[in-house]
């Protein structure tokens, strides 16, 4: 049987399409009637291209590249991506969706580094971004020979795209009237024509995700065994097999992979890269090969460890922890066709600097996100899957060290005072002026940011919030600047949004409105981290530290499984203008068992038990240990202070 997710999208669209067929409720749109009625109606019906009002859909006006490019960001529901083109202002209603699709490398600029949201997208321009659409969902591209009469036409380097696009019916042409078609690959996009290339584009990815690993069920001979040449091709077996048991026991060296239906399910080694479904912007991540409990989740194109499969499951290292996901919801990358990963290195300031590797790009991003361990030295890549233990290119470990500010527990207080915030920040926001100046259409979103920031000044009200909430002021600093670009992204600029709540699969309008930043902070810490995340009575009691994606509130506050490691680069890089007064100034532990009792007084008994750690390395702070009790910083809400058993802890390697 096809996979869940595939039949709820078959139903959805054959509902869709059902309960207008024949209807009179749309006779007096302007859709009815229209030649690509079905594909129209159809992403009406799903919220991807929305109407005008009163049955005004408008499906013959032209569509601008912007446009197009939030139609497939919806359609896709592709993550949030960073400022990518100096002209699509934070402002813009389409920002968000141009952003998502930039990143994905769904859309590119201009060659002078601009988007041209406004310009009118061609039909051989839709083609190319369907193509890159598909490549993104890791669907597989055959070309079909160019038979449009006007072929010549086509940009040189659009046509592989639209031979792409006519292999699965996506381009269909327009009829010359005697037989032939015509592919008209300059000619402005209308509505109607942007509806049908996405709708087609969608049953394309939907067809390929159920034929793949976890789909349909498998027909006799569908696996076989196939060989990794020495360039790196997949060279398929001449032979096939009606079961995964008999094609793994075919295998004989580490070249060879087990595939079915061309897919790879099963090789010696390498990495596990996330594909989420069609119509969903998340690869799921399970503690149980059943599938039975969801631990955590990542969005496309983030990089696991293989450690083993079946036609069943991946079994994957992800952050440290061994769990697993569905090939339908990822693939495999034997070693022999590693293009890239993720690592580590040191620069020049004696910092780590991670650089994060997206395949569908081949493109690399980095950040710091700390002071760098002893063991490792400039000039060398080191690569961790729980950003503390690293080995060496060769595959020898090196050493163990976390940063201290990734898993300095939230309950501790940071040393500096309001004014010392302030002054980091206003240092901040002129160097993001002096930014926008040395290169005003780059940085455009940092114009005048000295003066319009919405985190400026903003040093009373989070230290005002620290005392309130029991959460450090740090950490909250540092969460307001990346989650709202040091307060002038378009949420904190308009909704003094600062932490982008409710801005679900980016619709800004359905975001949270504050009368200031310091309600947002508020909202933040009642409603988010003190009611689910740091609460180890909470929803996610998965540690009360930023952490990553196995503790942490990284586990389920954020989707980037590199969201922890980014904020704890914030917070050191705040203290080490400041002076360095909080790096190292508490002591970090972490427990070593499942289950921990913490307890009010330290004694066992039935009445002081204030909250159970449900997993082992959480990460805490001890004060003090005598008789066999160790004095600790307590997570709950409103208790400042507990005990737990001290042979229970230990000490955390901590970057020194």
């Amino acid at each position: 049987m096809k996979n869940k997710f595939s039949m709820l999208f078959a139903l959805m669209l054959a509902v869709s399409l059902f309960s207008f067929t024949g209807q009179s409720a749309f006779a007096n749109d302007d859709i009815s009637g229209i030649t690509l009625e079905t594909e129209m109606r159809a992403m009406v019906s799903e919220g991807i291209i929305n109407g005008f009002g009163d049955g005004v859909y408008k499906p013959g006006e032209m569509v601008t590249r912007g446009q197009f490019a939030a139609f497939v960001a919806r359609a896709l529901k592709l993550p949030e991506g960073p400022v990518s083109f100096a002209d699509v202002p934070l402002s813009s209603s389409l920002a968000p969706g141009i952003n998502s699709a930039g990143a994905a490398g769904i859309v590119t600029g201009y060659a002078n580094g601009k988007f041209g949201p406004n310009d009118p997208v061609t039909r051989e321009q839709m083609a190319v971004m369907i193509d890159r659409s598909l490549i993104y969902l890791n669907v597989d591209r055959t070309e079909a020979p160019l038979s449009f009469t006007d072929a010549g036409q086509i940009n040189k380097s659009f046509r592989q795209a639209v031979a792409r696009n006519l292999y699965d019916q996506i381009i269909k042409g327009v009829p010359n009237g005697d037989g032939s078609f015509r592919f008209l690959p300059q000619k402005s996009a209308t509505r109607a024509e942007a509806a049908a290339f996405i709708y087609r584009m969608i049953k394309t990815a939907e067809s390929f995700v159920g034929e793949g690993p976890g789909g349909e069920e498998p027909e006799s001979g569908a696996f076989r065994v196939s060989t990794i040449d020495s360039s790196g091709n997949l060279q398929p077996g001449s032979r096939s097999y009606s079961t995964f048991d008999a094609a793994n026991k075919a295998v004989s060296s580490s070249s060879q992979v087990v595939t079915l239906n061309e897919q790879i399910v099963k090789m010696s080694a390498g990495l596990v890269i996330s594909r989420p479904p069609v119509g969903s912007s998340l690869t799921y991540i399970y503690s149980d090969s059943s599938f039975k409990n969801n631990i955590t989740y990542v969005p496309a194109q983030q990089e696991m460890k293989y450690v083993d499969s079946n036609e069943n499951y991946v079994k994957v290292i992800i952050a440290g922890m061994t769990a697993y996901v569905k090939h339908t919801e990822a693939y495999l990358i034997p070693n022999q066709q590693v293009a890239g990963r993720n690592y580590y290195s040191v620069n020049v300031n004696g910092e780590l600097v991670h650089s994060i590797y997206t395949p569908s790009t081949n493109t690399y991003a980095s950040y710091s996100m700390g002071k760098a361990p002893s063991f490792l030295t400039a000039g060398n890549k080191y690569y961790s899957w729980d950003g503390g233990t690293f080995t060496n290119t060769t595959g020898q470990t090196i050493g163990t060290a976390y940063q201290y500010f990734n898993y300095l527990p939230a309950r501790t207080t940071t040393n500096y005072t309001a004014e010392e915030l302030n002054r980091f920040i206003d240092m901040r926001l002129g160097e993001l002026d002096a930014l926008y100046r040395s290169n005003p259409a780059a940085f455009v979103r940092y114009k005048d940011a000295a003066k319009l920031s919405k985190i400026k000044g903003l040093g009373a009200a989070i230290k005002a919030a620290e005392a309130k909430h029991r959460i450090n002021g740090l950490l909250i600093l540092s969460m307001a600047m990346h989650e709202s670009d040091y307060g002038m992204s378009r949420l904190s600029q308009e909704r003094n949004n600062l932490f982008g709540l409710k801005a679900y699969d980016s619709n800004l309008n359905e975001a949270e409105k504050f009368a200031a930043p310091a309600e947002a902070i508020d909202a933040l810490a009642t409603r988010y981290l003190n009611k689910n995340y740091i609460n180890p009575l909470g929803a996610y009691p998965n540690g009360g530290a930023t952490g990553n994606k196995s503790r942490g509130f990284n586990v389920k506050y954020a989707s980037d499984p590199f969201w922890g490691q980014k904020i704890a680069g914030h917070m050191y890089r705040v203290d080490s203008y400041l002076g360095k007064k909080d790096f190292g100034f508490y002591q970090i532990s972490e427990t070593t068992t499942s289950g921990l009792n913490v307890r009010s007084t330290p004694e066992v008994s039935a009445l002081n038990l204030q909250y159970t750690y449900k997993n082992a390395g959480m990460p805490i702070v001890v004060q003090s240990t005598s008789n066999g009790w160790s004095k600790i910083i307590s997570d709950h809400n409103t208790i400042s202070e507990a005990y737990v058993s001290a042979q229970y802890i230990k000490l955390m390697p901590i970057v020194k």
